[in-house]
């Protein structure tokens, strides 16, 4: 990338303004000349955006970024990646992930990804004042969401054990009672 070029990225991800969503999630994509490189979330997208110029290989190809504030980023990034299949996205990138078997699992999934977007937040360095409460915000935001899939987690799991008890019980009493039931003698002839 060209100094001046560097300069003017550098300039505007300094501004405070531009670094408070209100909590929002955003969706951006980093274009290269050939093409769609790179589609993420955050809710710093700015601060991750300069995090992917600084640590990705593919970042000198970066010349233009585009930000949205749909109302389900989540979603928004799972469809953009599928169907406009950036280059240097691993994941979705290719086959539909199989859905886990069962909602504990799909629940235990989503946990580790609310973990790593927690450490992505904790790890994050401020640029000011601002952005610090933002982070703090985000940080609080995801340890709240995290204790609430736990707490999900266990009750689905709690849940599932007395249903697997009850039915073993069900099958104990049906074998015990076949069992002490009276036998019946049939009568050959009149």
């Amino acid at each position: 990338m060209a100094d001046v070029d560097s300069q003017f990225l550098r300039g505007l991800f300094d501004e405070e303004g531009s670094l408070h969503t209100a909590g929002r999630t955003a969706l951006y994509r980093l274009y290269g000349l050939e093409g769609l490189l790179y589609v993420g979330i955050s809710i710093a997208p700015l601060t991750r955006v300069r995090t992917h110029l600084r640590e990705q290989p593919w970042a000198s190809q970066v010349v233009g970024i585009r930000i949205a504030y749909p109302a389900d980023a989540e979603a928004a990034e799972r469809e953009a990646v599928w169907t406009e299949r950036p280059k240097y996205n691993v994941i979705f990138n290719g086959q539909i992930p199989p859905a886990p078997p069962d909602r504990a699992a799909r629940l235990r999934t989503e946990l580790a990804l609310e973990r790593r977007r927690l450490a992505e937040f904790e790890s994050t360095v401020p640029e000011s004042s601002a952005h610090l409460r933002l982070i703090a915000r985000g940080i609080k935001a995801k340890q709240a969401k995290i204790a609430k899939l736990v707490e999900n987690i266990e009750n689905i799991e709690k849940a599932e054990k007395a249903e697997k008890a009850e039915k073993a019980e069900k099958i104990e009493n049906t074998e015990a009672a076949r069992h002490h039931a009276p036998k019946r003698s049939r009568r050959v002839g009149s």
